[in-house]
């Protein structure tokens, strides 16, 4: 046998630009969870508020039973809406807020009904105002003057735009067979001679105003 020593198992060592590559990518990874972590905390900035459950008419007072709550990003203009959990107790709509639209503070009234509106009660002609007319519908009021005997037919006038209607009912057949519906309007209360002027002076045409000009109103 020969008396020579078994050679030593040499251990293989792990290059160095493996554990740089470890090391780098391990940071990647950390890198990209705490930027995504940014973003999607950046994106929930979002404010808890009210929004109309239907369209809200001046003159009715705001109950839970009205609004809903929404999460939207206002962009530091959420003081000038009301934020959720804090809905006024005891107010009543000042102007006109649209179905699913914000409700802003201004719109609302404290104590009793707002001074500033009257409720009208205007007859119309069957076919002289809008189908679907209901509570929270805006219409402007125009109205035809009664012709001379023998005159041409008057232009018609407009007397009132963009008027919140408050209710209406289903109509009553006068005895010359034209049927007249009733249409409560809530008009603001330096217009409500002009309008019962028209009412007396000719025949009344409500004609409705599309959501997207009603938002442009400011009412």
């Amino acid at each position: 046998m020969s008396d020579a020593a078994s050679p030593v198992a040499r251990r293989l060592a792990t290059p160095s630009w493996l554990d740089a590559r470890l090391v780098l990518g391990v940071v990647l990874v950390l890198f990209a969870v705490v930027a995504g972590a940014r973003v999607f905390a950046s994106a929930d900035h979002s404010s808890a508020v009210y929004l109309a459950k239907h369209d809200l008419v001046p003159g009715e007072r705001l109950t839970s039973a009205d609004v809903t709550v929404g999460h939207v990003r206002l962009a530091g203009f959420g003081h000038l809406y009301i934020a959720a959990g804090a809905l006024p107790d005891g107010y009543v709509v000042a102007r006109y807020v649209a179905a699913n639209e914000l409700v802003p503070v201004a719109a609302l009234s404290p104590g009793a009904l707002p001074a500033s509106t009257r409720l009208v009660t205007v007859p119309v002609v069957a076919g002289h105002l809008p189908p679907g007319l209901g509570r929270g519908s805006l219409v402007d009021v125009y109205v035809t003057p009664k012709p001379g005997s023998g005159a041409a037919a008057p232009t018609p006038v407009l007397v009132l735009a963009a008027a919140a209607v408050d209710s209406r009912d289903t109509g009553s057949r006068a005895f010359g067979g034209e049927s007249t519906l009733s249409v409560v309007l809530s008009v603001p209360v330096e217009r409500v001679a002009d309008v019962v002027r028209a009412v007396e002076s000719g025949n009344i045409d409500l004609v409705a105003v599309p959501p997207a000009s009603a938002a442009g109103t400011g009412r």
